[in-house]
């Protein structure tokens, strides 16, 4: 499957080839059934789960390697409808991802998010405690994918894609803004992977922007006719 347009990054293209068999079908299951549990276990344990599931580089090299996982369990909201909400929107993103991709290139997508965000934690020694930017990436992918597609909000109102991927964003700059050194950096490490899955469309777009202009200055001054065919 095409990454947008036939324009998929080489190294993709190069581990898709190499990997069979590497994606994790059904990855929305899995990534909204952690969540839950997740729910019910920081509702049950309060601090004491959140710091049993928070990645810290620390801890992780004494030993207690699950939290290199179990920080993706870290509820994206306390409040019961907000999370039922929550929860039906990143499986219907995720899922919208992976009919597109597919397996492998929906796995691999969120595992370099997941890798990014372990590198960013133990470069700077700092604990992650909520994954809201993972949230965003997959929402970027989807909007960029798919940015007319219309999702119910809050199942009443008729809401696009890309209007929900531009609020997001709009939260990532304020975070950016607003939080202390060095966590401001977390949301756009943690988003890099959409620049790295996406840079050639749009490093493609700006090309074919650019030689259109070119064209069209090349025939107000009468070098090229207009029927003529940019290259």
């Amino acid at each position: 499957a095409a990454m947008l347009y036939g324009q998929t990054p080489k190294w993709i293209d190069w581990l898709d080839r190499r990997l069979p068999g590497f994606g994790i079908p059904n990855l929305a299951l899995y990534l909204c059934g952690a969540q839950a549990v997740g729910f019910f276990f920081v509702l049950a344990q309060g601090d004491r789960a959140y710091n049993l599931l928070a990645l810290s580089p620390n801890l992780v090299l004494r030993g207690e390697l699950w939290r290199l996982v179990t920080f993706l369990a870290l509820p994206l909201s306390l409040k019961p409808i907000w999370m039922v909400f929550i929860l039906w929107f990143l499986y219907f993103i995720i899922n919208s991802i992976e009919q597109e991709w597919g397996e492998f290139r929906t796995t691999l997508y969120m595992l370099t998010s997941v890798v990014l965000t372990i590198a960013f934690a133990f470069a700077f020694r700092v604990w992650i405690y909520e994954i809201g930017p993972l949230q965003s990436s997959l929402l970027f992918a989807a909007a960029t994918i798919a940015p007319d597609l219309q999702i119910m909000l809050f199942l009443v109102i008729p809401f696009k894609l890309k209007w929900s991927a531009w609020i997001a964003a709009a939260f990532l700059v304020h975070d950016f803004v607003t939080a202390p050194w060095p966590l401001r950096f977390y949301g756009p490490v943690m988003c890099a992977n959409y620049l790295l899955f996406f840079g050639p469309y749009f490093a493609g777009r700006l090309k074919a922007v650019y030689r259109r202009k070119k064209f069209q200055q090349e025939v107000a001054a009468g070098h090229v006719h207009e029927n003529e065919p940019t290259e």
